[in-house]
């Protein structure tokens, strides 16, 4: 059962910024070459192979060919084929491999909605569309200068206290999402490159505004304008795995993990997830465990259970921490310091600001935007800070987060896990 974990509830800070950094986007829009297509054309005819241990790449192809199934890619850390077979052929194809003494498991591709309402069909109630909640929401100051640049949640985190040491410089993060728009002033000097899993023909700039504004908090510059990022001086890497709408296949985004791994990610952020798990996005989770890369993840926004992949042992889960005061709407805050819509469970292991959170959009816009999404990427950031001061891999990154956090009273474990992180103490 699918639910997002994205921008639930979302309202507009305006502001507009008029320089697109045009020649600069030239040259990172460029298409990833030999990468698999992982669009939505074909998906109900896509498997994943995953071949036994002691099983060779090439007896793997062998089999595949034999059954007729079109080639995709291999995955050399994960032991597992992506194929394609023919239409109609798909249940005839999956139970011939799993009949192979070579084959351990296969799984389907699908597409889904990771970041906004998906489908009933997918979830027992329905969360609200995009626009409805928009109209909902209460206006926000309509101004953002430069004595706002270091906007609430980044204080929250007391960002600015790790500065002196400092700003992240050259820790190289990816934003596995919709992209980043490497033209926005706040993110043009930040942003290092990226990669499609969606469509290999196509750049890896964002068309939606979800992963722009995820990379904003994490690493939007320090100019003296604008909004800031927890921290800006780190090396931002677009891994775009949804499109436009917020959908994408299982597969995009287990492409999008193992170019993280084979590319050097320091620290992986994903504000995205669904309420059901599965074995292969398990993999693909525990393929960044395996190359000691930290992952932090949204909890999810429906106020129940935490989701996938948050909810992987791998994976370091965040739940959303309303403002000091709260919010008059009750569907951001109801009177406690985590979110109204926060999921929480004994797998949270910090919290973070996730209400109106001002950042970067496409088009060169800030907008304030609601969600654990926005959490993560306050704790990725933090992460980001934690590796720039020494922190090594996934186990040196939690201990240094979990020695920096701050339990905030009134609330239970399954709510904040450790606490708010606290830069100043990283």
């Amino acid at each position: 059962m699918l639910n997002a974990v994205g921008v639930n509830y979302t309202v507009e800070v305006y502001m507009k910024r008029s320089l697109l950094l045009l020649g600069f986007a030239l040259a990172l829009f460029a298409p990833t070459a030999n990468a698999a297509n992982f669009g939505i054309k074909g998906v109900n005819q896509r498997m994943m192979i995953v071949l036994r241990k002691g099983v060779t790449q090439a007896q793997g192809e062998a089999l595949a060919k034999k059954q007729g199934l079109e080639i995709l890619k291999y995955y050399k850390g994960l032991h597992m084929l992506a194929v394609q077979s023919k239409k109609g052929r798909m249940q005839t194809s999956s139970m011939r491999l799993m009949a192979s003494p070579l084959v351990h498991r296969v799984g389907r591709d699908f597409w889904a909605n990771w970041i906004e309402a998906t489908p009933a069909s997918f979830q027992s109630t329905p969360l609200p569309s995009f626009g409805s909640v928009v109209k909902s929401l209460p206006k926000l100051n309509s101004k953002i200068g430069k004595n706002t640049e270091i906007q609430w949640g980044v204080k929250a985190v007391n960002a600015a206290g790790a500065w002196g040491k400092t700003k992240g410089r050259g820790i190289k993060v990816a934003v596995v999402d919709t992209g980043i728009d490497p033209t926005h002033p706040e993110l043009a000097a930040r942003v290092k490159g990226g990669y499609n899993a969606v469509e290999k023909d196509k750049p890896w700039k964002d068309d939606h505004s979800h992963g722009t504004h995820v990379a904003g908090i994490i690493a939007a510059t320090l100019d003296g304008a604008g909004v800031v990022g927890v921290a800006p001086e780190a090396d931002l890497y677009a891994v775009k795995v949804l499109k436009a709408d917020g959908s994408g296949s299982l597969f995009g985004i287990i492409d999008g993990i193992s170019w993280c791994v084979k590319n050097g990610m320091q620290v992986v952020n994903m504000s995205l997830g669904a309420a059901q798990g599965n074995f292969l996005f398990e993999m693909a989770v525990n393929q960044l465990k395996s190359a000691d890369i930290p992952l932090i993840a949204a909890a999810g926004n429906d106020g129940k259970e935490v989701n996938f992949p948050a909810r992987y042992d791998a994976a370091i889960a965040i739940s959303a921490m309303c403002p000091p005061g709260g919010d008059e709407n009750p569907k951001l805050c109801n009177g406690s310091a985590i979110a109204a819509f926060s999921s929480r469970g004994p797998e949270v292991e910090f919290i973070a600001p996730g209400v109106k959170i001002p950042s970067t959009v496409i088009n060169g816009e800030i907008k304030a935007f609601s969600g654990t999404s926005m959490a993560s990427p306050h704790a990725a950031g933090l992460a980001v800070l934690a590796v720039a001061n020494g922190a090594k891999g996934v186990a040196g990154v939690r201990a240094a987060l979990k020695a920096a956090a701050v339990k905030l009273p009134g609330l239970s474990g399954s709510e904040q896990g450790s606490g708010l992180i606290d830069a100043g103490r990283l």
